[in-house]
């Protein structure tokens, strides 16, 4: 390739160069004075809030490291007093406490994993595992029953509202004309996602498919219900 081919003409630089020109020109935008202020106060409160929030940890650290500190003055400080015995068995329950809390923490994170899977077999958000978990499996469990039976007896509530006043479907019909695979209010083919799309197109088709499927668990039925 020649030195003519490899180098782009005046002229091709000169349009490309207002090209570029007109796209940077182009992607620029311009606000009113009371835009750019709108827009500057803004910004700046939430730099001052995520500065406060910043300042207030770095201060609750601080505190923590300073009691930490003392405390350990104050060991060094009736350890130093302590005869060889004493120390030897100061240390023993120190070393005895931290495998107590190793253990409880460990105890915990079990506790936290068993629970979630106990939500999703029961088809529960696991936002609401702090209210759920208990001391022990047992105790989780009697609150998830609990639990169950309370949105279970929900659940029927807002259907007997939903469907109050409508006609429920024949079986022959469907469900306007969909098959319980094809309902993703029925246990087959689950899907929140489709239920709220349904809903928010054709409310009517919607109570339709509820009211075929006859869903035993928490269900979308629309903001404004």
């Amino acid at each position: 390739m020649n030195d003519d081919q490899q180098q782009p003409t005046p002229q091709q630089s000169e349009g490309q160069n207002e090209q570029q020109g007109n796209q940077e020109q182009g992607s620029k935008v311009d606000f009113t004075p009371e835009q750019q202020t709108a827009i500057d106060n803004m910004i700046a409160e939430k730099v001052a809030k995520e500065r406060q929030k910043a300042e207030a940890k770095a201060q609750e650290a601080a505190q923590k490291a300073e009691q930490a500190k003392q405390d350990a003055i104050k060991k060094a400080e009736e350890r130093a007093k302590m005869t060889a015995e004493e120390r030897a068995k100061a240390e023993r329950e120190d070393q005895q406490k931290a495998i107590k809390e190793q253990q409880a923490e460990l105890n915990r994170q079990m506790r936290e994993f068993s629970t979630k899977n106990m939500l999703l077999d029961k088809g529960i958000s696991v936002d609401l595992l702090p209210l759920v978990m208990g001391a022990d499996d047992d105790e989780t469990s009697q609150r998830l029953d609990l639990l169950k039976k309370y949105r279970d007896k929900e659940v029927q509530a807002a259907t007997e509202k939903l469907m109050s006043g409508k006609k429920a479907p024949s079986a022959g019909n469907g469900g306007a004309g969909v098959s319980m695979h094809d309902n993703p209010w029925s246990d087959q083919a689950w899907n929140m996602t489709k239920q709220q799309e349904i809903f928010t197109t054709d409310p009517e088709k919607a109570r339709q498919m509820i009211a075929q499927a006859q869903p035993k668990r928490a269900f979308y039925i629309g903001m404004n219900n």
